[in-house]
């Protein structure tokens, strides 16, 4: 098996830590990556075949293919930005100082940034918060800062929680 550093792997039946080889079998129809002690559990009840080297080495690649998504996932989306509360006087001083300096009016301005003059004038009233885009052709346009990122602050003792197999199923066992 190769991991890199830092990765762990996770039974996904009970969702322990797999310490040492994990096992990687086909249950009920599903290829899963297990610990040797579901492994064993479940091979011998006969509901766990193993899986065939060729069939493993495949399945560590889509392993590594979820691993590469998830990074990617991780990345910063537009959901991880907001604009800065004074928009509105940082637009109009923006705004004004193109007129002063480039001798663009309004209207070349909101023509510029794809919009019209009355949404130009309502974001620098206050009166309508400009979406992440605009903002950043704002930015762009008129050499002002209105799109910071959101720092998110995260609980040193929580953990990531992910779900298994065994959190969602109830296992029913028959009675003799």
């Amino acid at each position: 098996m190769t991991r890199r550093s830092g990765q762990q792997l996770y039974c996904e039946m009970c969702g322990a830590p797999i310490a040492g080889r994990p096992y990687y079998a086909i249950v009920d129809g599903v290829e899963m990556v297990l610990c040797a002690s579901c492994y064993l559990k479940l091979y011998r009840s006969g509901r766990a075949k193993p899986v065939t080297k060729r069939r493993e080495e495949s399945l560590e690649k889509s392993l590594e293919r979820v691993r590469r998504v998830e990074a990617r996932a991780r990345r910063p989306s537009i959901g991880e930005y907001e604009i800065v509360e004074d928009y509105a006087e940082r637009v109009r001083e923006a705004v004004e100082r193109a007129m002063a300096t480039r001798g663009w009016s309004r209207a070349v301005i909101a023509q510029r940034l794809r919009i019209s003059e009355s949404l130009l004038r309502k974001i620098e009233q206050g009166r309508v918060k400009p979406s992440i885009d605009l903002a950043r052709r704002i930015e762009s346009l008129l050499g002002v800062k209105l799109v910071e990122r959101v720092e998110e602050e995260e609980e040193a003792s929580a953990e990531e929680f992910y779900p298994t197999l065994g959190d969602v199923v109830v296992v029913r066992r028959d009675e003799d």
